[in-house]
């Protein structure tokens, strides 16, 4: 495995690339790319994604199809499993049925590690069409900054040929194994950051019911060892009573939870942390949190202990 960091940085000519989803994290991503000088072509279901775009020389598309025969390089960063499956494999526009043969795909998408194989392994047997897997973590303040962590997933010769453009994305770039081994390992850090969450919350929770000052809580628990990056995100939210303001909204961590839990299942895994985590969650959606921060599971947490 090789890790790519600021200090080994590698130049790269400008490349032609299409991008397809252009969410908050996809639109700093090409906002990124557009200022390293490469030529980024686009797809978006939703026109309205390209208002706060408007200032990049992006080269517009009607449809996946229409951009797979322009790019042979092409990002994708969307919601589920299945916006992926339906952007490759869709009958009359999908990337598998339009794109040409030797096409390098990359997909910045949180999804499910089994379908990633399974789709990978299609493309390359059916339409010699390369798939990496290439979920990210650090958030839309990590794409804005160019400082998110890329796990990647996938035959290494491909990742070898598209890493410099990676390095325009984030400080942290590892190839991490064969296709799925991204996905399992975001899914670690998924599992991993929202448990602590609940735990943090919860610790609040307690705290608050016995008297505490929340902005003293925050900052003992931030100087010894229960200081995480985890309570350095969501204590201030925790402690200001919410401002309104989100860094990650929850219907994202939602669905990454139940995506991974539904596999576990499948696989006969007890996690019962990842279950009441997904339960937390659920009852934020419920209170119409889909769009709030999830460190509002505080409330949850808040209003079922007594």
């Amino acid at each position: 495995m090789r890790v790519l960091t600021n200090e080994t940085r590698i130049a790269m000519a400008p490349q032609t690339i299409g991008f397809i989803g252009l969410g908050n994290m996809g639109g700093a991503m090409v906002r990124r790319l557009c200022a390293a000088g490469h030529i980024v072509h686009t797809w978006s279901r939703n026109p309205d994604r390209y208002v706060p775009l408007a200032d990049l020389p992006l080269v517009r598309h009607d449809s996946p199809a229409d951009l797979a025969q322009n790019c042979t390089l092409i990002f994708t960063n969307v919601t589920a499993t299945a916006d992926v499956h339906s952007l490759l494999f869709d009958a009359r526009s999908g990337l598998a049925l339009h794109a040409r043969a030797g096409t390098l795909i990359a997909d910045f998408s949180t999804i499910d590690a089994d379908a990633t194989k399974a789709m990978s392994r299609k493309l390359l047997e059916e339409r010699a069409i390369h798939l990496l897997d290439c979920p990210v973590s650090g958030g839309s303040k990590g794409a804005q900054a160019g400082t998110l962590s890329i796990m990647v997933g996938g035959e290494f010769s491909a990742f070898e040929h598209i890493q410099p453009l990676l390095q325009a994305l984030g400080t942290t770039v590892e190839h991490v194994g064969p296709s799925g081994a991204g996905q399992a390992i975001k899914a670690a850090n998924q599992m991993a950051m929202c448990i602590q969450l609940a735990g943090i919350a919860e610790a609040f929770a307690y705290a608050q019911k016995q008297g505490a000052d929340p902005a003293k809580v925050l900052k003992l628990l931030q100087a010894g060892l229960a200081g995480s990056k985890v309570l350095d995100w969501a204590g201030p939210h925790i402690a200001s009573g919410f401002s309104g303001k989100h860094d990650i909204e929850a219907r994202l961590h939602h669905k990454d939870l139940h995506m991974i839990s539904e596999a576990a299942q499948l696989q006969g895994l007890n996690l019962p942390l990842l279950t009441h985590t997904a339960e937390l969650l659920d009852a934020l959606m419920t209170q119409g949190g889909a769009h709030r921060d999830t460190s509002e599971i505080f409330k949850i947490v808040q209003s079922q202990m007594s």
